[in-house]
């Protein structure tokens, strides 16, 4: 089995210790910082991550073929594996013992340029820029937003930045987008659940950064947004399921037991 390995240069010592433990058992073609600008065309069976979510993202979008996440990071929603798991993943690498985990994307198209995203596409203002005025159409209708920024996200994305801003959480297998304002001036405006199928047109009053997964690719006032053709794949540890994930990461739906919570 070939393998390749992308890391955060902050992990470097954690990276060191999985490449350390796995070249004896699979064959590792490329041991690389997760900030290099390449794309792997083929070569490989699997690429493993190692960091934190943002690392997974980078590495999903540098190959083709299935990422399995090693959690040296924080939350770790993309992560299946601790670094003190290796012994469990070489088993589970031997044996193709693993859960795989589908997800879809958008495409976003700007005025000269086009970009997919595995969480979320965010048109959002300056520090120093004024509140803007977004219009958010779509076959369904038109919303007005007096904003900071508007994200639009897959649910995979529901529980990145838009969890953040008090958007709901979607299970990944849900056929949704999620709009959510930023810093809206009207309090009462909410997120908002549109059907996948759905073309959604964003335009800004003014030139603001388009940030697609974390990175500001460049400014526009104004990006076309629908469902991808594209998928990624994620390899889990057999008995995953999303709720343990939300439930391990954020607390969400823990259950609580008399003497303190589960």
């Amino acid at each position: 089995m070939k393998i390749g390995i992308f890391y955060r240069t902050d992990y470097i010592n954690a990276a060191t210790q999985v490449y350390e433990n796995l070249k004896s058992h699979v064959e590792v073609v490329f041991f690389k910082d997760s900030s290099e600008k390449v794309f792997v065309e083929n070569g490989i069976d699997v690429a493993i991550s190692v960091g934190g979510d943002g690392t997974v993202l980078r590495a999903l979008k540098k190959v083709r073929c299935p990422v399995i996440g090693i959690k040296a990071g924080r939350l770790g929603f993309f992560s299946g594996y601790l670094v003190n798991e290796i012994d469990r993943l070489i088993e589970d690498l031997r044996t193709w013992n693993f859960t795989e985990d589908r997800r879809w994307t958008l495409r976003i198209e700007s005025e000269d340029n086009q970009y997919f995203a595995i969480n979320d596409a965010v048109l959002q203002k300056d520090v120093d820029q004024k509140i803007a005025d977004f219009v958010v159409s779509m076959k369904d209708g038109t919303f007005y937003y007096h904003a900071d920024g508007i994200v639009v996200s897959t649910p995979t994305g529901s529980s990145a930045y838009s969890l953040a801003l008090g958007g709901p959480i979607m299970l990944p297998n849900v056929e949704a987008f999620e709009i959510t304002p930023i810093a809206p001036q009207f309090l009462a405006t909410r997120s908002l659940v549109i059907p996948s199928s759905e073309r959604i047109n964003v335009n800004a009053s003014d030139p603001v950064n388009l940030v697609v997964d974390g990175d500001i690719v460049e400014r526009t006032k104004s990006i076309c947004v629908r469902k991808c053709t594209k998928n990624i794949v994620l390899l889990r540890p057999k008995g995953y399921d999303f709720s343990t994930s939300i439930k391990e990461k954020i607390g969400y739906g823990k259950m609580f037991l008399k003497n303190g919570i589960e």
